[in-house]
């Protein structure tokens, strides 16, 4: 008895396990009618059959090498292949090892007719799947330009309505949110944890976490351009985000990506991804090395330089010194001129403006009072003799959704009884700043939280801080520097106490603020 294999597939996600089981089916019963004994299958899902990309049909060509069997049965040949050059080197190869393709659905005689027959099947075949692809382009251009949604995964931020996306103003208000922070230097992770602890999630029902944010931070749909191809469609998705936040958001994005060290914090050069060469602009790294007699010294030294790729005048910094003048500049910024209150002020606003406007709240309580709406219903119609498996599994579904939104509800408002004061948020900013001068955690917190960037020249630097209005750079020149090594060895030799850490101390950051 000669022995068969049957390979089977179905195109997409629309199609179903049905397809294939109507396909080996089909392919039982022909193998049956011709007295030959099927001895494996080959299954590709949601596979197309324009390429030969498909794990199942990789693994039945190799396994032809064993000679272990006689044919190959499809339901039809554009099963097999609709890529008439793959069709071709495919079948030589089965045909090198002993196998010929066989249709189930396609009467083709073991003739020359039949070759002539077997050829223009598999010529239609890429015909079909070629004009197939071409008008679901030319739809799809045609929906582009109508400006209606084109299917596929539904964007936070926006709903479909009569097949247009519009915006939704409750996920729009996180969307800005999200753009906002990243803009104003707030990392990824922070933001979603924030977001997480608020209860925020995603349309299918996940959390907001980082790596969905910066999914989120790079989609153009959000200023309301999409392309296709090499068309830039602005007429489909409301802009959400202005311009000049979305370029900002995308510089800081591309200065991340080449950022130093910035995947893990080394404490060992505290500048680390913040520090940047004056002359050229290029990030600086730390370096360290050993002297003649033995003696480790460490510095900091232009990228660009230090690669050679192009000619830089700024000289390298020592690690210490350079690091103590950022930290003490620091210090007595936020002691002069009011800098740490206001702060604290600017802080305590925002935090109030939140818990007066919490839309979480908002949120949770209309998609509650949906999910009781859709309940009611259910219960009126069963009411009425109206009840299948479904409505009783679904009736089941939205008492759970209710029960969730219920947790959800009071857990938010839990949240907002933690409530900052101004004392609170003084205190746990003078835990940061105050301390041992020599402690590298501390120097390494006055660094994360206060300092944005510093930039190095040969006579001074420029220190940009994480402040709002006028307290946002600070140019340190060398009559500073000078003032402020005195200072510095003055704070070596004694306890360091200043003004600044007068109040009283708290050891974790207050609830409610980032």
């Amino acid at each position: 008895m000669k022995t068969a294999v049957v390979y089977a597939r179905y195109s997409s996600d629309s199609q179903t396990e049905q397809s294939i089981e109507g396909q080996l089916r089909v392919c039982q019963q022909y193998a049956q009618n011709n007295d030959i004994l099927i001895v494996d299958t080959y299954i590709d899902r949601a596979m197309t059959g324009t390429n030969d990309a498909r794990p199942d049909f990789q693994r039945m060509i190799k396994d032809s090498h064993k000679r272990q069997w006689d044919f190959v049965i499809v339901y039809k040949l554009d099963r097999f292949s609709r890529n008439k050059y793959e069709t071709t080197i495919h079948k030589h190869t089965l045909r090198e090892n002993g196998v010929k393709v066989l249709s189930a659905m396609e009467n083709i005689p073991d003739t020359p007719e039949g070759i002539i027959l077997e050829s223009l099947l598999e010529g239609m075949n890429q015909y079909y799947s070629a004009e197939l692809s071409q008008k679901v382009l030319r739809g799809l251009k045609e929906s582009y330009l109508k400006g209606n949604f084109t299917g596929g995964y539904k964007v936070y931020g926006y709903d479909v309505v009569d097949h247009k996306p519009v915006i939704n103003q409750e996920e729009a208000e996180i969307v800005k949110e999200i753009f906002s922070k990243f803009a104003n230097g707030h990392s990824g992770k922070s933001i979603a944890d924030d977001l997480i602890a608020r209860g925020i999630r995603t349309k299918t029902g996940h959390y907001l976490d980082s790596k969905k944010l910066y999914k989120i931070i790079a989609n153009t749909k959000y200023i309301g351009k999409v392309q296709h191809g090499d068309t830039v469609y602005t007429n489909i998705y409301p802009a959400i985000i202005d311009e000049t936040t979305w370029q900002s958001v995308q510089n800081i994005r591309n200065a991340n990506k080449h950022k130093p060290g910035s995947k893990k914090p080394k404490f060992g050069f505290l500048l680390s991804g913040k520090l940047i060469c004056g002359d050229c602009r290029t990030f600086m790294v730390g370096e360290s090395g050993k002297s003649k007699n033995t003696d480790i010294y460490k510095y900091y030294t232009c990228l660009s330089r230090r690669r050679k790729k192009m000619k830089c005048e700024l000289k390298s910094a020592q690690k210490e010194w350079l690091e103590n003048i950022v930290i003490q500049t620091t210090w007595k910024l936020l002691a002069e001129n009011g800098a740490l209150d206001n702060l604290i002020d600017a802080i305590y606003k925002k935090h109030q403006t939140e818990n007066k406007e919490s839309a979480l709240i908002k949120s949770l309580e209309k998609r509650r009072d949906e999910a009781l709406k859709s309940s009611n219903n259910l219960i009126l119609a069963i009411e009425q003799g109206i009840i299948t498996e479904q409505t009783k599994l679904r009736l089941k579904e939205l008492e759970k959704q209710i029960s969730q939104y219920d947790f959800d509800i009071e857990q938010a408002k839990q949240r907002n009884y933690s409530y900052l004061t101004p004392d609170k948020i003084k205190a746990y900013f003078n835990k940061i700043i105050c301390g041992d001068i020599n402690d590298e955690s501390v120097q390494n917190h006055i660094i994360k939280y206060f300092v944005r960037e510093v930039i190095l020249y040969n006579d001074y630097l420029v220190i940009t801080y994480n402040f709002t209005d006028k307290f946002v750079k600070k140019k340190t020149t060398p009559d500073d520097i000078e003032e402020i090594e005195q200072e510095i060895e003055q704070l070596k030799n004694s306890n360091f106490n200043t003004d600044l850490c007068l109040y009283k101390q708290v050891p974790t950051p207050p609830k409610g603020h980032d």
